[in-house]
């Protein structure tokens, strides 16, 4: 026994050499491994004088070990011994000397730890040796003779240990354990015998020792409480509910330091699963709503959040019991159940709402468990009805308003500019990640669940969430108006007034179906119109708080649609949004989130606001700027093309704004043309400037900035090809007009900027997104532009700007078609020859890896295209045709590489198209050598990929890659008619040992099945065509 002492002190002393350190820790493994080492450690455990805490520790652990993981090698005897040991050590340390009334000098581990080993004795012997381990136990509680009658104190307090971890071991399914079918048989066996024998006893022994230690130490009470809520759950209920317990346990309710645990204990009471009448019955007895309204909850938040825990379960136990006797639901049971469960949720529901509308958010949320259920059963009631009674109408007026409540900002805390909604609308705001305040975050969390409420109430009855809504808002901005008129606006709560906004902004997301803004236009207004109109014609939006003006804009942006009814209210919102409110507006996260929300309202409304153009670009004339900066302190492998700028990706919004404005169609091409020259003419000028200077890293990401704007402002012009399309004979602001001088000076500027710095991919990156903004606008004026771009793109390209280059050679070759043929066919074969320099690179990482499987899917997207734009005949140029053998077997390559099953599809598809186009030598057109490719390699491909282990056709992809290669035969048949069907007979089907009769039928169902059911003829027989 010195040994292990020793050993652990070394094992666990911080300056003990590393050497013995492992010498000793390694002993101290070899004692716990040994068969017998056990009998050392529990020898050591209860020896006189004790040894010390840690080493005391060890040896309990030794101990659990072999009680758990090596149970099978302790016999009866062993056991036995166990049994004597454990109470020889208990009478003396607990139950022998000192006064009952003084808890053990033992250290608290050292007692759980200590009641965990009997708890693990008391598992391996219950049902045989020692059958009388409760009786046992509470003989020792019994009081000592120096007491005057009170229980032992000492032993009370392990006992009550040992209680609590036999629920771990062998009740508690919350416990993280594994356990094997017998260990599961033999907790169920020990709970059966506990029922059976010993809990009446035990139960009859909480009592009276709850009655004693409610005066005599609140701690203990407090634990008996705690044992009584995990028991209760597998115990006779009414060993606990009776008067005499319940009335115990409610007294606890009114004493301050249990009445936590008094709740959780009620709360465990009422959780217990029994039948729904059963439980019915027990909510009944238990008349813990009339004890609840006698409590007071004003002072401690912490009990208040836990009675709102036994609020939540009683009501969620109660609308589970109303939805089982449901008689829709189940016939079996009596008719007044489920009124007299709904009765109960009556009575409820007013402590509900006063939990609900806390100052606490914790408090709040404990009982949203039971908000939701209630309003569940209001949609049974409403499904099964066709409408509400006014009951329900009533309470679900009080939900809403106590729901509106809390949404409410507190009064300590700061209102922070993060999008309402999600998504793709969060542009320009702050991310939820950069919020530090974690009361913050919780509230918006908070919101977002009382918005799930709030839709839910707005589905069950729109008019009572319309009529609210109406209400809430109008009379906020009343109060508003009212206290602006009497020269006090700033007095208005700005919590009132962004909640009222909020409101007014989530309406549109909890009333189903499009809104309404007014019963016959223009007038008179729906509610919300009203609403929308009040908000307007209030001037809140000069309110100085930001969250008013931020709630402004999103709902004229929400709402963008009554502004088509009522366009006299479009001034007061550009004035907002041009002016310190808006686009001004001296905090970053607004600013930013207006020039994206003025984008949306210009896009939306672009030919209602032709009138107000140039009284709105003289507004912002300051804001369309470009501001680029990096941080001061570059590390030494900074790369510029992964630098984000999240301000500058949020103002091309508003460079955009300013295109759609200028562009109007009501807007004379000269006033056009003047409106485009102040505001491009000075990015003209910098860039050329800068072009000229010293080009350090800022300069060049300044120049980016720059060409990305230009390329937004052009983003905001109509498409001139789709313009000519719909009428070839209107005249249109941009295509040979003066509009189209400035942005063929855009595009030489660009040009410029591209030879100037191509080395860097910032910059080639600008070209790209400038040009291909241009391309619209401009539409055949962009083609002489393009050879020198293109170049310039192509030089010194990486993989990820290849796989963005290839799209925008498709929209080109989609836009011009055949009017681009000259400058495709030089361009082709090196473009292709780079394509195909980056697939035959081997991947450094994950990263690349991704990238080239991207390259693939652009690769193959552009050869689509071609088709689609039919400027397939491209490929087969005096200069492409020498390569299109080339080209299609990259294509089959990837048509028979499974593991990407829609690269395969894409490829099919690309192979089909080229069939269609060159497989009949009727063609005017021949593709060199391509009849030779169709049966040599694509016949046999249409076979192979099938037949592939790996083609799964339980795969939905895999079936459209089949789909493919059905319709490739089929147009195969189609393009070549006899002599294919005559090549397949006598060729290709027997070189691939296809029974003669089976090659007859296929042929057959070739020739005569559809598209269709020759794909289904094909899933079934394509494995019998190869032997």
């Amino acid at each position: 026994m010195d040994h292990i002492e020793q050993a652990v002190a070394c094992a666990l002393s911080p300056t003990a050499d590393l050497a013995l350190k492992q010498q000793a820790t390694q002993y101290c493994e070899q004692v716990k491994a040994s068969p017998d080492g056990w009998q050392s450690c529990l020898a050591l455990y209860i020896r006189e004088p004790k040894s010390t805490p840690e080493t005391r520790l060890f040896c309990l652990q030794v101990v659990e070990e072999v009680l758990t993981a090596r149970s099978n090698t302790l016999d009866e005897s062993r056991l036995n011994y166990f049994r004597q040991t454990f109470m020889e050590y208990i009478q003396r340390e607990f139950v022998n000397g000192g006064l009952d009334n003084t808890l053990s000098s033992e250290p608290s581990y050292l007692k759980n730890k200590f009641a965990h080993a009997v708890a693990l004795l008391f598992r391996q012997t219950y049902l045989k040796s020692w059958t009388t381990f409760f009786s046992d136990m509470l003989a020792l509680i019994t009081p000592l003779p120096q007491s005057s009658g009170k229980s032992n104190m000492k032993m009370v307090d392990l006992f009550l240990r040992i209680l609590m971890s036999i629920d771990e071991e062998v009740v508690n399914t919350l416990t993280s354990r594994i356990s094997s079918r017998e260990e599961n048989t033999l907790n169920i066996n020990i709970k059966d015998r506990m029922r059976e024998q010993d809990i009446p006893t035990l139960a009859n022994a909480w009592y009276e020792l709850l009655t004693e230690y409610k005066e005599r130490s609140l701690d203990f009470a407090e634990m008996l409480l705690r044992i009584v809520g995990v028991y209760v759950a597998w115990i006779d209920i009414s060993l606990i509910v009776n008067e005499r317990f319940v009335s115990l346990i409610y007294s606890f309710l009114l004493t301050t330091s249990i009445r936590n645990a008094a709740a959780d204990c009620l709360t465990d009471i009422v959780k217990k699963g029994m039948k729904p009448l059963d439980k019915l019955q027990l909510i009944s007895i238990l008349g813990i709503v009339d004890v609840l309204q006698q409590i007071d909850l004003s002072s401690d938040s912490d009990f208040r959040e836990r009675v709102a825990r036994l609020v939540n379960n009683l009501g969620l136990q109660l609308c589970q019991i109303w939805q089982d006797t449901n008689p829709q639901a189940s016939s079996n049971y009596p008719p007044t159940a489920n009124p007299t469960a709904y009765t109960h949720i009556s009575h409820l529901v007013p402590i509900l709402l006063q939990f609900l509308k806390d100052e606490d958010d914790n408090v709040s949320e404990a009982v949203f468990g039971f908000l939701r259920e209630t309003l569940n059963i209001f949609k049974t009631i409403k499904k099964a009805t066709g409408s509400l009674p006014q009951e329900q109408k009533v309470l679900m007026r009080q939900i809403l308003e106590s729901i509106v409540l809390k949404m409410k900002y507190g009064e300590d805390m700061e209102w922070v500019c993060v999008a309402i909604a999600g998504g793709s609308e969060s542009v320009g705001t702050i991310g939820e990640d950069s919020i530090d305040d974690e009361e913050m975050l919780n509230f918006l969390e908070l919101r977002r669940e009382l918005k799930r409420f709030y839709d839910q109430i707005a589905t069950l009855s729109a008019s009572l969430t319309t009529n609210f809504l109406h209400s809430a808002v109008t009379t906020t901005l009343t109060t508003f108006v009212n206290e602006k008129a009497a020269g006090s606006a700033g007095s208005s709560d700005w919590r009132d007034l962004e909640l009222a906004l909020y409101l007014l902004y989530l309406y549109g997301e909890a009333i189903k179906g499009v809104p309404q803004f007014a019963v016959v236009s223009p007038t008179p207004l729906t509610p919300l119109g009203e609403c929308l109109f009040e908000m307007c014609k209030s001037g809140v939006s000069a309110y100085p708080h930001p969250s008013v003006s931020a709630n402004f804009f999103e709902i004229a942006c929400r709402y963008s649609n009554f502004f088509e009814i009522r366009p006299d209210c479009i001034p007061d919102v550009l004035e907002a949004f041009v002016d310190a409110r808006g686009l001004h507006h001296p905090i970053s996260a607004n600013r930013t989130r207006a020039w994206y929300l003025f984008w949306r309202f210009t896009k939306d409304l672009k030919f209602k606001l032709s009138p107000y153009v140039q009284t709105v670009l003289t507004s912002i004339q300051d804001v369309l700027t470009v501001e680029a900066s990096l941080p001061p302190m570059l590390s030494p492998g900074f790369d510029l093309s992964t630098y984000k700028d999240q301000v500058f990706e949020t103002k091309i919004y508003l460079f955009e704004a300013v295109g759609l404005l200028i562009s109007q169609d009501s807007i004379p091409a000269q006033q056009q043309f003047e409106y485009l020259s102040v505001v491009v003419n000075p990015f003209l000028t910098v860039i050329q400037k800068s072009l000229e200077a010293h080009q350090d890293l800022e300069l060049v990401w300044t120049l980016h900035h720059r060409l990305m704007a230009l390329g937004s402002i052009a983003k905001g012009f109509p498409d001139v090809l789709n313009i000519k399309k719909a009428a070839p004979n209107a005249p249109t602001a941009v295509s040979g007009g003066p509009c189209a001088q400035i942005f063929k000076q855009v595009a030489e500027i660009t040009l410029v900027a591209l030879e100037t710095l191509s080395r860097f991919e910032v910059i080639r990156s600008a070209a790209r997104f400038t040009f291909g903004r241009l391309i619209n606008c401009l539409g055949q004026d962009v083609q002489p532009y393009l050879p020198t771009l293109i170049t310039g793109l192509l030089q010194e390209c990486s993989v990820m700007e290849l796989v963005e280059f290839l799209p925008f050679m498709g929209q080109v070759a989609h836009k011009f078609k055949a009017t681009i043929m000259s400058i495709l066919n030089g361009l082709l074969f090196p473009l292709v020859q780079k394509v195909f320099f980056f697939l035959n690179q081997v991947p450094s990482g994950t990263d690349e890896a991704m990238a080239l499987v991207e390259l693939r899917k652009s690769y193959l997207a552009f050869l689509m295209g071609l088709f689609s734009s039919e400027l397939e005949n491209v490929l087969i140029t005096a200069g492409n045709g020498q390569h299109l053998s080339l080209i299609l077997q990259s294509v089959l390559h990837y048509a028979q590489d499974m593991s990407d099953v829609p690269v395969s599809r894409m490829a099919f598809g690309i192979l089909l198209k080229a069939v269609n186009t060159w497989g009949s030598q009727s063609e005017k057109l021949e593709a060199p050598g391509f009849y030779q490719f169709m049966y040599e390699h694509i016949l046999r491909v249409t076979f192979e990929v099938p037949m592939k282990p790996n083609f799964d056709l339980q795969d939905g992809q895999s079936m459209l890659v089949l789909g493919e290669i059905a319709g490739l035969q089929k147009a195969m048949v189609m393009k070549q008619g006899d002599v294919f069907l005559t090549y397949l007979s006598q060729v290709y089907l027997p070189s691939i040992n296809c029974p003669t009769e089976l090659a007859q039928e296929y042929i057959q169902a070739l020739q005569q099945l559809d598209a269709k059911n020759f794909k289904k003829y094909f899933q079934v027989r394509r494995s019998d065509c190869v032997q």
